[in-house]
């Protein structure tokens, strides 16, 4: 008859631990302490696994179940052959959630709708994935240190993303319905800050966790490694808040009448929030071309999330087919998710302040809360963003193509901002003297070239704006300097079908300088001693259109970029 050596079976066979017994694992584990200084319980737990393996061989279960027993706490405890099943039922079930991930993904892509969270996502299950596999692997062998902490690091990290990305939906959000403090740097800044810390948190979480299992430690460095995992489980806890307290600063602020005058763009294309529904193929493109023909203030828009209920002004689509694409389920989908990843935040939190060892451990500290929360409550969470198609509610435009962005419209011209500048300073000295009607004196307070202009008429290009801005840069300070008439090619049609007349490349000559006399007499004795033969109110004649001043009793235009590219007076 053969018998099983004395450490098979349950451990209440062999006292492995009693604080009235001094047994022999107590005693080899206490001569491994003496012989390195004297370190606190719990610590060095991978050079006590090396030794023992250098000692024994193998080493006896028993002598395992006593370095676990003097281990600090542990949310989920410490595995064993338990945890195979359920470990491996969610190994299955985020799989699905994998695939489902991706296949939305690849759909939208091929589609040109990029979510990019989506990518964090996938990158979460891959992680959760990773995380059951090495606790699998851990559970085999309980003296795998190293695997132990890369397993505990890779099911914690995975709920820090889950809240990382419900910031950024809440972010969205609460661009949506405040778009000018949305936008600001200030803002911005304030989320990267906020995002730079926790990834310093993540660090300093996975060092203080991970220094007291690897390297024997004094009772007053063990306790201060505690200490940090503890102040690192309350920034955590506190961090997972943050997406709700953002969408209720978003609901406890209204929007401000900046807000509602601002121009925002929408994803105008997205009709339904469906869970089957995804975008037409080439409507976004589609849409990026119609800025063509738009206004600067148009093309430089705020982009924000769908929505057919808004309190600012929209960039108008193509399409009206949309149904109510309303944000209430989507403030649910936040609220719910972050709750969730809250409980085992808070759980987790509860376990560091404790401070027991394992052998002291309470019902919260043992394996079945854990696979609730890191397991099944996060299962939920994924399930609510695929069939919630968060991909479609928080979704903001991407940046429009560069060939939109670069174009030069009239208002952003350095050369149309210089010549108003010198048309103002016209406009002031002749107002002096003459109103519009020519009788009384009057001041003007302010001149603006837009007044009559509509930034969607013309788009100019680049050349033409370069050769204006050298034209206007030629001209001095002097009122009455002015450009002959050999200066301008009249004729340039059919090399400018689309831009009526514009100046040519002909170096300008000057005129001397007229005596001090009234610049309104001296402007139409200048021009009518010239162009005699043209009748008074011939405005379809090009000399006329772009030299003949007013009459007295006519409204005074100074120059200003017109669709045309013409001179006007």
């Amino acid at each position: 008859m053969t018998l099983s050596p004395p450490w098979t079976g349950a451990l209440t066979s062999y006292p492995i631990w009693s604080p009235d017994t001094y047994t022999p694992t107590h005693g080899i584990l206490q001569l491994l302490r003496y012989a390195n200084n004297m370190p606190a319980e719990g610590t060095g737990a991978y050079w006590l696994n090396k030794a023992g393996v250098n000692l024994m061989g193998h080493i006896p279960p028993y002598i395992m179940d006593y370095v676990v027993y003097w281990q600090l706490n542990l949310f989920g405890d410490y595995p064993n052959h338990v945890d195979v099943a359920p470990s491996i039922v969610f190994i299955v079930v985020f799989s699905v959630l994998l695939f489902f991930h991706t296949l939305i993904f690849a759909i939208n892509c091929s589609r040109a709708h990029y979510f990019w969270i989506s990518l964090g996502w996938i990158f979460y299950c891959i992680l959760k994935i990773i995380g059951f596999s090495l606790r699998i692997k851990w559970s085999s062998n309980i003296g795998l240190t190293q695997t132990g902490i890369a397993s505990e690091v890779f099911l914690i990290l995975p709920t820090i993303i889950l809240v990382s990305f419900n910031l950024i939906l809440a972010q969205r959000l609460f661009t949506w319905r405040h778009p000018v403090g949305g936008s600001r740097r200030l803002f911005w800044n304030t989320m990267i800050a906020l995002y730079a810390v926790v990834f310093g948190v993540i660090a300093w979480t996975i060092v203080a966790s991970a220094v007291p299992y690897q390297y024997y430690l004094s009772l007053s460095a063990y306790k201060s490694y505690q200490k940090a995992v503890q102040a690192s489980s309350i920034l955590i806890l506190l961090y997972t808040f943050t997406a709700l307290i953002l969408i209720g600063l978003s609901y406890f602020f209204k929007p401000t009448a900046k807000d509602e005058n601002l121009y925002t763009y929408q994803p105008w294309w997205i009709e339904s929030f469906g869970p089957f529904y995804f975008v037409k193929k080439g409507a976004k493109h589609e849409a990026e071309e119609t800025f063509m023909k738009r206004g600067s203030n148009q093309r430089h828009a705020i982009r924000v999330i769908a929505a057919t209920h808004h309190h600012n002004n929209m960039v108008e689509g193509l399409s009206n087919s949309r149904g109510s694409l309303t944000h209430n389920w989507s403030i649910c989908i936040v609220t719910a998710t972050t709750i969730l990843t809250f409980i085992g935040s808070l759980l987790r939190c509860i376990v560091t302040f404790l401070d027991r060892y394992q052998k002291d451990q309470t019902s919260i500290s043992k394996r079945v809360p854990m696979y609730i929360t890191w397991g099944a409550f996060e299962t939920i969470v994924n399930i609510l963003f695929i069939v919630g198609r968060v991909d479609l509610r928080f979704y903001r435009p991407d940046r429009l193509p560069k060939k939109v962005r670069a174009i030069i419209t009239a208002e952003q011209s350095l050369a149309n901002s210089r010549a108003q500048s010198r048309a103002h300073s016209m406009r002031s000295s002749f107002d002096d003297e003459y109103d519009t009607y020519g009788t009384h004196p009057r001041q003007t307070g302010s001149f603006e070239f837009t007044d009559h202009y509509d930034d969607k008429d013309e788009v100019y290009s680049d050349d033409y704006s370069a050769d204006y801005e050298r034209r206007a840069r030629s001209r001095t300070n002097s009122p009455y300097d002015s450009y002959s008439e050999e200066e301008f090619d009249f004729d340039a049609d059919d090399d400018y079908p689309h831009h009526g007349s514009v100046p040519s490349s002909k170096k300008p000559t000057r005129r001397p300088p007229p005596p001090e006399v009234n610049f309104a007499d001296d402007v139409h004795s200048l021009v009518d001693s010239e162009h005699d033969d043209l009748p008074e109110h011939d405005y379809d004649h090009p000399y006329a259109r772009t030299l003949r001043p007013p009459s007295r009793n006519e409204d005074f235009h100074f120059p200003r970029r017109r669709s045309s590219d013409e001179f006007q007076f």
